[in-house]
């Protein structure tokens, strides 16, 4: 099913920052992406896509919306639900990212299936969203009764077309599901966490995490508006 409508969109519609720390990840996680076969999904108005493009990948943008203007490279642009199945053959890709996609389809758990079927044996996802188990989102949470980037709109609507928030628990269940292994965790790094800001947060984070798993204890998830994971295909 594809949605053939014209949108206008902000070029940048990723929090702040985000485009660029998870250009630092993937920096991290591959040492070149020349003549790599990239799916960037949602690409939006294409900023990241060129990025990639610009570092010599071969780039495969998927978005349900003909977001005008489009500053990515158009040759392999295609409009697709993501809802749905993607119009490409199993392992096809040895790179997959998206960025603030998977809180916008309607099973966060089938999205993460057919990325796992597009990606060859040797690939790596990239996959960020908004932090609801950070301390931020959850003092927004607690006094106006929905996680932060989730205000509603009216009855049915979200903001930004936001469907359901994404936490860490739900994404190592759907990821294992998947039959994907997250194999690296990292933030966006937020200004306001510093100083004595940061100091108070430290000194109350023990408490408020002590009923979590163990894993999310610690200074992720707890920090950052965006949050982002490294994802392979398990052994």
């Amino acid at each position: 099913m594809e949605d053939q409508s014209t949108t206008s969109w902000p070029a940048h519609a990723a929090a702040v920052g985000t485009h660029e720390t998870v250009m630092k990840v993937i920096d991290q996680h591959v040492t070149s992406l020349n003549g790599k076969r990239v799916c960037d999904l949602p690409c939006g108005a294409g900023l990241f896509s060129q990025q990639l493009h610009d570092k010599g990948a071969e780039v495969y943008a998927f978005d349900i919306e003909d977001v005008q203007p489009y500053f990515g490279p158009k040759e392999k642009r295609v409009l697709a639900d993501a809802n749905y199945f993607l119009p490409v053959e199993s392992d096809t890709f040895d790179l997959i990212v998206s960025i603030e996609g998977v809180e916008h389809v309607e099973n966060g758990s089938h999205l993460l299936r057919e990325m796992a079927r597009c990606m060859r044996d040797d690939s790596r996802f990239f996959v960020s969203t908004p932090n609801v188990d950070s301390f931020r989102s959850r003092i927004v949470s607690i006094w106006k009764g929905y996680p932060k980037y989730f205000n509603p709109l009216d009855m049915e609507t979200k903001a930004s077309g936001h469907l359901q928030p994404v936490d860490m628990v739900f994404m190592h269940g759907a990821a294992k599901r998947a039959g994907l292994e997250i194999i690296d965790i990292q933030t966006v790094p937020n200004s306001r966490d510093k100083g004595l800001g940061l100091w108070l947060q430290e000194l109350v984070r023990p408490w408020l995490t002590k009923s979590l798993p163990l894993k999310m204890q610690g200074k992720i998830p707890f920090y950052g508006d965006v949050i982002i994971y490294v994802m392979k295909k398990s052994a």
